[in-house]
């Protein structure tokens, strides 16, 4: 038996031969507690999140991928999955347990004449966005550059240009994925059809998708963005008016009203950062020309603060999201659905805005419909609302609790003025006992997605996300 250590104690022990031959079968790279790449392997997105595993196994292909499980397993190891450690609950890292991280498997083949692009989920949205914007192209990734694709995709993939071209798991065509037995698989509409529904907004609760195959679309690379901030005095008016305008807006137009405050970003002004402020934001993904007279009406609604709408690449949309959600700060993001923003809800965002403990923190009321689901059959269950709305706690303080129960709070006020549901990928990070993170984020397609897991995940090897018990089948 070997003992791992870390300056803050003992972190787990396993069998020294077992972990021996283990190493030597991984093509991929063996990190232990005492090793350079340690701190850096257990690193995630979220601040809040500290953990520390007793081994990361450092992936090169799907054996490596089943090796690992296989041995997490046979050592009674918990086991997690790093793609790209952004999600805010920090299920990438295990306390004690084996990591399986998919960094390096970071390939991304796009093919210009069929529009496919083939990724690997060592991926970020960046990584993917910066071979096929080459050829004018994009798939439906989360909004923010340095969103993992697997995580974003499995959650249901809310983008920039969601409106227009649907969720990431609407241009899912394919995927490979190493089951809880260490088998590789292939799912698709016409292929393990139980899987490929439920892997779309199931997230990682079957198994891990080591291939990616996606259909592209015409975007860009340069599109009409809209960027305005408004002062925090003219909030209901710019929520009353966006609301109006997205009502008949085109599907092109994606958007995305934010209020809080103006971010400490290098392209506004020192005298504004921090500022009280309502913002707009949003991309329009069609003929910039076009985009300009569609996106006037939410430029004209009071005298703003700063305005950057602007012709752009739309890789900077990405790049904007990355900077306003930097690696390491503290986070707490929640959400609901709405199929209207009622003058409750509006009375809610707006109050709650004002009560956040930290300057950093914001509600956002994101713009559904238009093609989202294109009618197809998925385990994402809210493909039918019009809004969500996220409650946003970004702190940088030392205490914790206040920005916590704010956000939580808050969601809580909006459930009793007739929100629902939940994103998987925006629940919070502490559930509280007035909640159910798997009923809110699966909905009516849970028992059908219990079935799925009790076939490929009997003995709920993968449960460090929104579970889904196969006991329930």
């Amino acid at each position: 038996m070997t003992v791992h250590e870390h300056p803050l104690g003992i972190i787990a022990s396993v069998d020294e031969g077992a972990l021996e031959d283990f190493g030597e079968e991984l093509r991929g790279d063996l990190i232990l507690p005492d090793g350079d790449e340690y701190e850096d392997a257990r690193n995630v997105w979220n601040g809040l999140i500290e953990k520390h595993p007793a081994i990361v196994a450092r992936v090169k292909g799907a054996t490596d991928v089943a090796r690992a499980i296989r041995f997490a397993r046979e050592q009674d190891l918990e086991l997690s999955i790093r793609g790209g450690a952004h999600h805010q609950a920090g299920s990438a890292v295990v306390e004690n347990g084996l990591v399986v991280d998919l960094e390096d498997m970071d390939a991304v083949r796009v093919d210009p004449e069929e529009q496919v692009a083939h990724v690997q989920p060592g991926t970020r949205a960046e990584d993917v966005l910066a071979e096929t914007q080459k050829h004018g192209l994009a798939v439906p990734t989360g909004s923010a550059g340095d969103v993992g694709i697997p995580g974003s995709t499995l959650a249901g993939g809310i983008g920039w240009i969601r409106r227009k071209h649907g969720l990431g798991i609407d241009a899912l065509r394919r995927i490979e994925l190493v089951t809880a037995d260490g088998d590789l698989v292939t799912a698709s509409p016409d292929h393990n059809e139980d899987l490929f529904w439920a892997v779309r907004g199931g997230g990682g609760n079957f198994g891990v998708v080591t291939h990616f195959e996606f259909d592209l679309y015409e975007v860009g690379p340069m599109v009409q963005a809209l960027g305005v901030f408004y002062p925090y005095d003219a909030a209901t008016a710019v929520l009353e008016t966006h609301q109006q305008v997205m009502s008949d807006a085109p599907a092109e137009l994606t958007t995305i009203v934010l209020a809080g405050h103006v971010p400490g970003l290098p392209p506004m002004p020192d005298d504004l950062i921090g500022e009280d402020a309502v913002a707009i934001m949003g991309c329009y993904a069609g003929d910039p020309e076009d985009g300009a007279a569609v996106i006037e009406p939410l430029r004209d609604i009071a005298e703003p603060l700063l305005d950057m709408s602007d012709v752009m690449p739309y890789e900077a949309l990405h790049d904007l999201g990355t900077q306003m959600y930097p690696w390491g700060r503290k986070y707490t993001h929640r959400s609901v659905f709405v199929d209207e923003v009622t003058d409750d809800i509006r009375d809610i965002i707006l109050e709650q805005t004002e009560a956040a403990p930290s300057p950093m923190s914001a509600v956002g009321v994101w713009s559904l419909g238009g093609n989202i689901g294109h009618g197809t059959d998925a385990a994402y269950a809210w493909d039918d609302k019009e809004y969500m709305i996220t409650i946003e706690g970004n702190w940088e303080e030392f205490r914790n609790q206040p920005t916590l129960d704010w956000a939580a709070e808050t969601e809580r006020e909006l459930r009793r003025a007739g929100a629902e549901g939940a994103y998987a990928g925006f629940t919070g990070v502490d559930e509280r006992n007035w909640e159910d993170w798997t009923k809110q984020v699966y909905g009516d397609n849970y028992d059908r997605l219990a079935e799925v897991k009790a076939a490929y995940d009997p003995d709920n090897v993968f449960h460090r996300n929104v579970n889904v018990d196969p006991d329930d089948a």
